[in-house]
């Protein structure tokens, strides 16, 4: 599959499963890269442990504008309380994985 292609992964019979960690992250970090105003050393700097706002220096606007492009490449809607337990990239990619098992 081609990074950030939008099929999704099927099991021999055809259910939805869950994206692989891995790839996750990659299409994360290309969400990152084109919609944020981030220097090189921020972009090298992502790992799972990494604390989103804080770690990216995100302001409001910068948040709201990751939260719509991860909307927009995942498929999936992010609410309040969703937004309220993810706190590190990490926490992402688990909620974003299993969002996608759930589509």
């Amino acid at each position: 599959m081609q990074p950030g292609s939008r099929t999704k992964m099927t099991t021999a019979d055809s259910q939805p499963t869950a994206l692989p960690p891995e790839q996750i992250f990659e299409r994360l970090r290309a969400v990152v890269t084109e919609r944020l105003d981030l220097t090189p050393e921020q972009i090298d700097n992502l790992h799972p442990d990494l604390p989103i706002v804080q770690g990216l220096e995100l302001d409001s606007l910068a948040q709201v504008t990751l939260i719509a492009g991860i909307e927009d490449e995942f498929h999936i809607e992010l609410d309040m309380e969703d937004r309220q337990h993810i706190t590190t990239i990490g926490d992402l990619v688990t909620l974003i994985q299993q969002r996608s098992a759930a589509n």
